[in-house]
């Protein structure tokens, strides 16, 4: 009984006519959705890239080792520091001499009393900042940080310094290091600081 129905079925198929260029046509519709397939998804794919790219880019810009930075703002963060006080553990320069990798500039004298705080994160690097005791109502700061990034930045100290709120400042790179002098006075004060051919501070 099955035989007899799979026969049946199999001549009516056979009888069915099947429309001229049929097959033509369903080829030639295949060819044109495919195209469309894979031109949405390289549209897709190239958005994908291009947000990709950005990130990479924005990734890049705000990476801190790249960041470049004016002299003015070294000076600022360096004044601001000095004035809300030296903050860490303090270290008597004569019992514990500073890192070797962070030495006292050559531009600057040696002052008797002085001592050292270890950096972090000023200015976005590390370093030490030594205190430099003065006569009675004046003192200094050195800051010296490994820091690269300024532009234009002297290898020795100004003897025109940026002056603000009784401070007296200025900035220069010396040996691969970022140095800043931040004194409290008047220019005399600032001057005697220096290692010129001047009197030493007291």
């Amino acid at each position: 009984m099955r035989d007899s129905i799979d026969a049946c079925l199999t001549q009516a198929f056979r009888d069915v006519p099947v429309p001229d260029g049929l097959v033509e046509r369903l080829l030639a519709g295949l060819a044109v959705k495919q195209p469309r397939r894979s031109r949405r998804w390289l549209l897709v794919g190239g958005g994908l890239l291009a947000v990709a790219a950005s990130l990479l880019v924005a990734l890049w810009l705000n990476m801190p080792g790249e960041e470049r930075f004016s002299e003015q703002w070294a000076l600022d963060e360096a004044i601001q520091s000095f004035c809300t006080g030296l903050q860490g553990p303090e270290y008597s320069l004569a019992k514990r001499p500073a890192p070797a990798e962070y030495p006292l500039s050559q531009w600057v004298i040696r002052v008797h009393g002085a001592s050292w705080r270890h950096l972090d994160g000023f200015l976005g690097g590390c370093g030490v900042v030594y205190d430099l005791p003065g006569p009675p109502g004046t003192r200094a700061a050195l800051y010296v940080v490994a820091r690269k990034g300024i532009d234009e930045l002297d290898t020795a100290p100004t003897l025109r310094p940026f002056t603000t709120a009784n401070c007296y400042a200025s900035t220069w790179q010396e040996g691969g290091l970022l140095y800043v002098l931040v004194v409290q006075g008047d220019s005399s004060t600032y001057n005697r600081y220096l290692n010129l051919p001047r009197s030493p501070v007291a």
